[in-house]
């Protein structure tokens, strides 16, 4: 089992911001699911780049570190949802504030991403 080899920073509230939502997918996550997208396959279709593996590891982080329920329903077919707790739900504003933000410098984030190799082949002009 992976055993983490520096020390978790909790001395202040960014640190502990970014020791638990850390990860590719999990606003994107918190964010689909406060939108209605509840069950797994639901939330691969609305994040296509997103590995099925990644998701669900992230979405079962989410729910250890309290920002999600997972609901298991005793059906023939398998059945999971997910919904916000109220911790997740307390994470809505500061991602609405994160989009607006990005929007806001959506051009110059852009012509940032366009001028790094790292991803001038890989945008996605949606």
């Amino acid at each position: 089992m992976y055993q983490k080899k520096t020390t978790t920073q909790t001395y202040c509230g960014l640190h502990l911001f970014k020791e638990l939502l850390n990860g590719k997918w999990k606003l994107m996550l918190i964010f689909y699911v406060y939108k209605g997208y509840k069950r797994p396959v639901q939330l691969q279709k609305v994040i296509p780049n997103g590995d099925r593996r990644v998701l669900d590891k992230q979405l079962n982080e989410l729910v250890l570190h309290g920002f999600m329920k997972k609901h298991v329903f005793d059906t023939k077919v398998p059945k999971v949802e997910y919904e916000l707790t109220e911790l997740g739900e307390s994470l809505i504003p500061v991602i609405f504030t994160i989009e607006g933000w990005g929007e806001d410098h959506r051009t110059d984030l852009e012509n940032v991403l366009k001028a790094d190799p790292k991803f001038r082949d890989t945008l996605d002009h949606a």
